[in-house]
């Protein structure tokens, strides 16, 4: 990391923790709309956290990642990267990024790095993908896109469900993490009809969506609707069945700003407590 003061601007810190949210970024899609995910998740995200500031910024795209970073006065700065899995981004480009030591990829849970300024430390957090509340994210997702207005707590079980991930030919873990999902939805929930496809790699979703059932439920696992998360899977159910369901792009679920506060307050990443009166707040 340079040092260098960045072109984007932040509000003054209230306080001397900031939660930075580290997305890839979308250079191609449009159906991001006029705001982007990783911005309506940080607006949806910061009423529930009483203590950091939220701010957030690309790899790919504007705002640079590097440049939101470098421009924070906070001592101690969180990194969530908004990533479905621990793949290269997660483990090489991010950390590449922030200037942390790439001997350092695996970082022990709660070690903060120090980078350039001797008073700032950066601490990495896991990746959206391998949380421990996705499967419960993931699940409430289907059943609510099978039954939006329905207020019922017994789930459909056997319902088929095609969980798409975008998969690399690069590396297993995209894969890993998609078939990981797959396992703590069928022995956490007992779902029975689970299968997995991929943009990137076999089995592929285009041949996947064709052997769908009618009342089949699609389900994205991107973190934004941007080029996969909407083009490619718009483009995709073209070819699905007819009565087919697509569920919401996780990553826009609005369950997520809540699910995430909790999860950052239960590991005690920060002082204070979840602001349980904003619990609403939703991803739009």
């Amino acid at each position: 990391m340079s040092g260098t003061r960045s072109p984007f601007p932040l509000a003054p810190a209230t306080s001397d923790l900031a939660l930075v949210l580290a997305a890839h970024g979308d250079l191609g899609g449009k159906g991001a709309g006029n705001t982007s995910g990783h911005v309506r998740l940080k607006n949806a995200l910061a009423p529930l956290l009483p203590e950091p500031d939220v701010v957030s910024g690309v790899m790919k795209g504007t705002p640079p990642l590097q440049e939101v970073v470098e421009s924070l006065p906070h001592k101690r700065v969180l990194v969530l990267p908004l990533l479905l899995s621990n793949g290269y981004f997660s483990n090489t480009v991010l950390p590449r990024r922030l200037g942390l030591d790439p001997n350092l990829q695996q970082q022990k849970e709660g070690a903060w790095q120090n980078v350039n300024r001797d008073w700032q430390y950066i601490k990495l957090l896991p990746p959206l993908g391998v949380l421990p509340f996705l499967p419960d994210l993931v699940s409430k997702s289907i059943q609510s896109t099978l039954a939006p207005n329905s207020k019922s707590t017994l789930l459909k079980l056997d319902q088929e469900v095609l969980i798409v991930a975008h998969g690399s030919t690069v590396g297993p873990e995209s894969r890993l993490c998609a078939l990981q999902l797959k396992d703590h939805l069928e022995e956490r929930y007992g779902y029975t009809q689970l299968r997995v496809a991929f943009l990137s790699e076999e089995p592929f979703v285009e041949k996947a969506v064709l052997t769908l059932s009618g009342d089949a439920v699609v389900v994205p696992l991107f973190a934004s609707r941007g080029l996969h998360g909407y083009e490619d899977i718009s483009r995709i159910m073209e070819s699905a069945p007819m009565g087919c369901k697509l569920a919401p792009v996780i990553g826009c679920e609005h369950a997520l700003a809540q699910h995430l506060a909790n999860y950052l307050q239960e590991n005690r990443l920060f002082c204070g407590s979840v602001n349980k009166r904003v619990g609403s707040a939703s991803i739009v």
